[in-house]
């Protein structure tokens, strides 16, 4: 029902992180189905902080070459994509809430057209069965201007680096931006920092939606270690909600509301359990 891009307009902000716990916040909150895409290389981006072994390796029971982007790209080269076996080539990351499609494997030379063809069909037909599909601009991945022409909001992720804030909310914002529904998350957060939200709002006369994800050193040694996802699994059931105290379960509840509200989610999904 809505294709929720997360973008980084500098390197280094943050975008597969918020993208990563954006999802299991939404799955674990939300009465929603969830589908994580991995627009880049298998292994690359929002893959590289969830186990490997869980993910593919050549002994496991799940292989990349037999799901994921690839799979996307034959079936819809063949004429027969559709809801079901997009399901099946998705990797399972919470049940029935949240699933994966990972990245490519082959590396033939395909063109910028033939990538976009397949990634609107992916997106026609992952809507469909998903309540929500979020995508991460991954470096080696597709073009940013292609993914940001498919999206219905857009999750810009930044950091309070002040030149970099400058560049975006002076220049590329009102040439890029101007038009799209979106989102601005400050990553690796420091409260005691000059540039706070309230100050960024000020400075750059921004009103529209924004939130932060703090830096945490509990989340840092779960990427390293590849087992985030049980991190955001844990936090996400935290009861430690206090956002002025930059928690991360309030932190990922805060960002996950801003996102469904902004794209309309949390009003559809409410009509839905009403029977509407």
């Amino acid at each position: 029902m809505s294709n929720i891009l997360f973008w980084r307009p500098f390197a280094g902000s943050g975008s597969t992180s918020s993208a990563v716990i954006s999802a299991y916040a939404m799955a674990l909150q939300y009465r929603t189905r969830v589908l994580l895409v991995n627009t880049g290389p298998v292994g690359s981006g929002i893959e590289a902080p969830l186990p490997s072994m869980e993910l593919g390796q050549a002994d496991s029971l799940f292989r990349f070459e037999e799901g994921g982007w690839d799979a996307v790209e034959r079936l819809h080269i063949s004429g027969s994509l559709n809801k079901h076996n997009l399901k099946d080539y998705a990797k399972p990351l919470l049940r029935d809430r949240l699933d994966l499609l990972t990245g490519r494997i082959n590396r033939m030379e395909r063109t910028p057209n033939e990538h976009i063809e397949t990634l609107k069909a992916l997106l026609e037909v992952a809507n469909e069965y998903y309540d929500m599909v979020l995508l991460d601009v991954d470096r080696e991945g597709m073009d940013a201007t292609d993914l940001l022409a498919q999206a219905d909001y857009v999750v810009v992720n930044l950091t309070q680096n002040m030149r970099d804030l400058e560049l975006f909310f002076e220049h590329i914002k009102p040439d890029n931006l101007s038009n799209q529904n979106m989102h601005v998350v400050i990553s690796k957060y420091d409260p005691q920092a000059r540039a706070t939200l309230n100050n960024i709002r000020r400075r750059f006369r921004y009103k529209g939606s924004i939130s932060f994800v703090p830096y945490t050193t509990a989340f840092l040694d779960a990427v390293n270690r590849r087992d985030t996802a049980t991190y955001l699994q844990l936090e996400g059931l935290s009861d430690s909600r206090d956002l002025r105290k930059g928690s991360m379960a309030a932190s990922m509840a805060e960002l996950a509301r801003l996102i469904m509200d902004g794209a309309g989610m949390r009003t559809v999904l409410k009509r839905l359990e009403r029977g509407a």
